[in-house]
């Protein structure tokens, strides 16, 4: 948790050093998954995406030549869905039984990026990168069984303080977007990819390593300063 204080420490110092341009705050849907390592391909489970929510307030300051940052807090869903399923028939009737793990991992990040941006009239677009550092406040996985119809079976909340969680995460943004001009702001719309470098979870007993990776699109608001 210290290196996520020690960013946000570093972020209210240096603004006050740049040029202000405005405040952005947005909200979206979020398509996240793990990349899976140190797990034989044959025994390999079927890992397909999360959705989730991501929301962050963000500073955006002006570099001039067309260059600017941005930098603030975002909250996180990131996460992976496991799903086994077979296929049954009772009197000559076929259907399907399966059984979804959903895992959801709550994170607040601070990003920093670099932007590239270029307007013509009320109309901005932009282009963006940089590094992200994340921590992992909370987590759970919800199981669910499906027949002719989906049930919840159960909620369990994962107990982040074992060793193979990996609370901090280092990652890094790339993404476009567009701002139009409206009262004393402007409407932004935004979508990026994030990918984590480290790994979330690492159980060396079975040899199991996973990074995050996903995609984001927000929409929002931001108030020129």
């Amino acid at each position: 948790m210290k290196p996520l204080f020690c960013a946000v420490a570093f972020t209210m110092i240096t603004l006050p050093m740049l040029a202000q341009s405005g405040i952005e705050v947005s909200i979206g849907p979020s398509v996240s998954n793990v990349s899976l390592a140190g797990v034989n391909q044959a025994i390999r489970p079927n890992m397909v995406s999360h959705t989730g929510l991501e929301a962050q307030v963000l500073y955006h300051g002006d570099l001039g030549q067309n260059f600017g940052f941005s930098t603030g807090l975002a909250y996180e869903e990131k996460g992976f869905r496991l799903l086994e399923s077979a296929n049954m028939n009772v009197l000559n009737i076929p259907f399907k039984v399966g059984v979804q793990a959903n895992t959801t991992l709550k994170y607040i990040s601070v990003p920093l990026n670099l932007k590239y941006q270029f307007s013509d009239g009320a109309l901005t677009a932009y282009a963006f990168a940089g590094p992200q550092v994340g921590y992992l406040v909370d987590g759970f996985v919800r199981t669910k069984a499906s027949a002719l119809i989906d049930f919840n079976i159960s909620k369990t909340k994962l107990d982040l303080t074992q060793s193979i969680y990996n609370r901090l995460e280092i990652g890094a943004n790339i993404g476009f977007g567009a701002e139009l001009k409206a009262g004393p702001g402007a409407i932004i719309a935004q979508a990026k990819w994030n990918q984590g470098f480290n790994r979330v979870i690492d159980n060396t007993i079975v040899d199991l390593k996973m990074r995050n990776y996903g995609a984001n699109v927000n929409i929002g608001y931001k108030i020129y300063l």
